[in-house]
């Protein structure tokens, strides 16, 4: 069903009875909390339960969001990254306690032989950043900045002891073993061991096919703000992770350049639907919930048990939030909730999407968008869906089943 908002936006899409607070939070956010273009979805298993769209897909031409606009998730990508890392974990080809040089013995140079590949998607290793100086095109080319880790020593600041996030290093590091293990780019291997297999309309950077589904990325209130001390630091720290290159270029325009749309980034540029990414989740999340023998769809249930438990929770010395991940990279709830969304793993995005997996009732969610917004009290978009999505699950006891 589509219905058109006070405001003359387009809002299409379907809930299952029972879900109407969901759908209400979702028109809220168009009308009312600074939404652009969006798209909510809640899967079970491969049972749809909220799928919606509306709005503006792209602020230059009027484009409308429609039911398969493809949106970058930023740092949510991490996510879809570790589960490609993870699926070679459950094959027996890459073991997470080994150290990296075992599988890129380059990796091994200026001291970092020791450094595991649990370390580097848990943000324990002491590796957030890039120490030599490269530019947004230089971001573009994982196989360059995959070398340039490689060769650089390991951070020696305190500020590094336990969990020290960083936007982009993770990402290559990881694509690189993929590569070295799998002999295929991440891209190519995500695609044809998940994405195809599962009919997964998710994507590590477009083609020019795709780019008139692509929504166009634009920052929103006081987005590029909340980075001032990061951006503009004179904290060399600070610079290595933040600045080099700055994760959310001062020019939004970036993001709709084509070398930058078909790039393989593999920490903040993929691409999907909010219907593919909850379809994702719902398999993990239904993956976790099996007996220990059944065969999995995604993720051996042994594994996504330690994936998911916590590894690491630490307050980010830089950044001053509270971080936890689970051993297998994947972001955690910092508090447990006794609700239906106590146990979420995933991984948030900046700007504001989250794409999670709900194990204690085998759901899959994805809230994603196209406007950028300050985390905290400017952007409540993603907070009050999932709220909605709580209470709602709750009300119809699929926390009972």
């Amino acid at each position: 069903m589509a219905i058109t908002l006070t405001s003359g936006t387009h809002v299409a899409g379907y809930t299952a009875p029972g879900f109407e607070r969901v759908r209400a939070e979702f028109e809220r956010n168009l009308l009312e909390r600074d939404d652009l273009g969006a798209a909510f979805s809640v899967h079970r298993g491969r049972e749809v339960l909220v799928d919606l769209w509306g709005g503006t897909a792209d602020h230059l031409t009027g484009t409308r969001w429609e039911r398969d606009t493809l949106q970058t998730i930023f740092s949510g990508s991490k996510g879809v990254t570790v589960t490609a890392l993870l699926k070679l974990v459950d094959r027996g080809g890459i073991e997470l306690d080994r150290p990296v040089s075992h599988y890129w013995p380059e990796f091994a140079a200026e001291g970092k032989g020791a450094v595991t590949v649990r370390q580097v998607v848990t943000f324990t290793g002491r590796l957030p950043g890039t120490w030599t100086q490269v530019t947004q095109d230089d971001a573009n080319d994982p196989l360059l900045m995959a070398g340039l880790i490689a060769a650089q020593p390991l951070e020696s600041d305190p500020r590094a002891d336990g969990i020290l996030y960083g936007p982009l290093s993770a990402g290559w590091i990881v694509g690189e073993l993929v590569r070295r293990v799998d002999g295929r780019p991440l891209d190519r291997f995500f695609r044809e061991e998940i994405a195809v297999p599962l009919d997964l309309d998710i994507h590590y950077g477009t083609g020019p096919a795709d780019w008139p589904r692509l929504a166009r990325t634009t920052y929103g209130r006081n987005f590029l703000p909340q980075f001032t001390g990061f951006f503009h630091s004179e904290d060399p720290l600070t610079q290595r992770i933040w600045q080099n290159p700055q994760p959310f270029p001062d020019d939004e325009g970036v993001w709709g350049r084509p070398e930058r749309r078909s790039a393989l980034i593999p920490a903040i540029n993929v691409s999907g639907t909010a219907r593919a990414f909850s379809t994702f989740y719902g398999i993990l999340a239904e993956d976790s919930r099996r007996p220990l023998d059944d065969r999995p769809l995604l993720l051996s249930r042994r594994l996504l048990d330690e994936a998911r438990g916590v590894y690491a929770r630490k307050t980010d010395q830089l950044i001053d939030v509270v971080m936890a991940y689970g051993g297998g990279g994947y972001r955690l709830r910092t508090a447990e909730r006794p609700g239906p969304d106590g146990e979420t793993f995933g991984h948030d995005g900046g700007g504001g999407s989250a794409n999670q997996a709900w194990p204690r009732v085998g759901l899959g969610v994805s809230y994603v968008m196209n406007r950028l917004i300050a985390l905290g009290p400017d952007d409540k978009r993603a907070g009050s869906l999932l709220k909605a999505l709580a209470a709602d699950v709750t009300d119809l006891g699929l926390m009972e089943r």
